[in-house]
């Protein structure tokens, strides 16, 4: 069993309802109530940040988890919330020209927001600033906007792109520049999308996760599983409530969501909001565990600097020999696939983010997780 982290900073009352949860965007759309597949997920944390928590009003939409930080937007006002890793209140500023960010993705180097509008808003997370915008163009054949955005670095034959929607629009894959590749009609998915995050790392997949906000009040939160290539659902959903009401909530609506490795030391999350009553509410479920990470079968081996910056970092062993070495990004795609006879391994080509070093050596192996600033 894995080790959970329980973050519980406040218990709600089930019988009172907040003002505040009034704030909550809901969906004119719903669908059926899904069936629950709970069992299937390993609740992380749950991390109260609304009216009774750490920002103290509800109306939060955005969430990422992006240098040890989560990142909240309210869907109402152009306010950022940055939060600490166990989710205490850390400070709260704005980005001139960005407003309304219902969803935050990651290329491993910007940000980039969607506020339920034909815009992403491409920001540098470092200085805060907005670097510009990349418009959903027409002629696509989609009505998509950008509610839910969430980075894949796959579309567009490795170029990279966007999978978009709002609520119970199509969902639109979109290049870097704007233009659709693919459209999911909004028949064949069937999900009131809030959210969304692609997983290019669980096996069977890729699978694209919704942050759906189909179903009757108050259980409307389910993370729903589809086929990217189809758009058709896989049948697998987690239905926060159950955990959610056990947490102390009443009710629950669709939040945004984001994919990360950060959050745990031994598990890709996924990290959702949940807009509650009668406060909002940030929860990380496992996807799928870090197998192998720090477990090595290979003598005394060691990796540094890490952090680094690009540049090289060196791979030591005890044996001497050449190293097979791979190097996989937070989505699960390999960067760098080569074999050293050294101990330098060059990683110029890889830019802000976090990776999977796999080392193989004489049919021995080892994976470390690697951070490059």
């Amino acid at each position: 069993m894995m080790k959970k982290l329980q973050l519980l900073f406040m218990a709600l009352i089930l019988s009172v309802v907040s003002v505040n949860a009034q704030l909550a965007e809901m969906s004119p759309v719903s669908g059926d109530t899904p069936e629950s597949t709970n069992a299937l997920f390993d609740m992380l944390y749950t991390v109260d940040i609304g009216a009774n928590g750490s920002i103290g009003a509800n109306g939060n939409a955005g969430i990422a988890f992006i240098n040890n930080q989560h990142w909240v937007t309210p869907w109402a006002s152009d306010l950022i919330h940055i939060l600490d890793a166990s989710g205490a209140f850390v400070e709260t500023f704005t980005i001139a020209g960005v407003s309304g960010t219902r969803s935050i993705t990651t290329d491993g180097t910007d940000l980039f927001m969607g506020a339920a509008g034909t815009d992403i808003y491409r920001v540098d997370p470092v200085t805060r600033t907005l670097l510009g915008t990349i418009p959903i163009l027409p002629g696509g054949g989609s009505d998509a906007e950008a509610r839910m955005c969430t980075y894949d670095e796959t579309l567009d034959g490795g170029n990279g792109g966007f999978w978009v929607g709002d609520f119970g629009s199509d969902i639109a894959s979109i290049s870097m520049f704007g233009v659709t590749l693919s459209v999911i009609p909004s028949a064949t998915h069937g999900t009131v999308i809030y959210g969304g995050a692609i997983d290019n790392i669980s096996p069977g997949g890729p699978f694209l996760w919704i942050s759906d906000q189909s179903g009757t009040a108050p259980m409307r939160h389910n993370l729903r599983q589809l086929d990217p290539a189809t758009g058709v659902p896989t049948g697998v959903v987690y239905d926060f409530f159950p955990d959610g009401s056990a947490f102390g909530m009443a009710g629950v609506l669709a939040g945004g969501l984001f994919i990360t490795d950060e959050v745990s030391p031994s598990a890709v999350a996924l990290l959702g909001l949940s807009q509650g009553d009668p406060s909002d509410v940030v929860f990380a479920v496992e996807l799928v565990p870090n197998l192998g990470v720090n477990d090595s079968t290979i003598s005394s081996l060691s990796l540094y600097p890490n952090p680094a910056t690009r540049g090289v970092v060196n791979i030591e062993t005890a044996t001497q020999g050449d190293k097979q070495v791979i190097v996989m990004d937070v989505l699960g795609k390999t960067v760098i696939n080569t074999t050293i006879s050294g101990t330098e391994l060059n990683i110029s080509s890889l830019r802000t983010g976090v990776y999977m070093v796999q080392v193989v050596q004489n049919d021995a192996t080892a994976t470390r997780k690697l951070i490059v600033n």
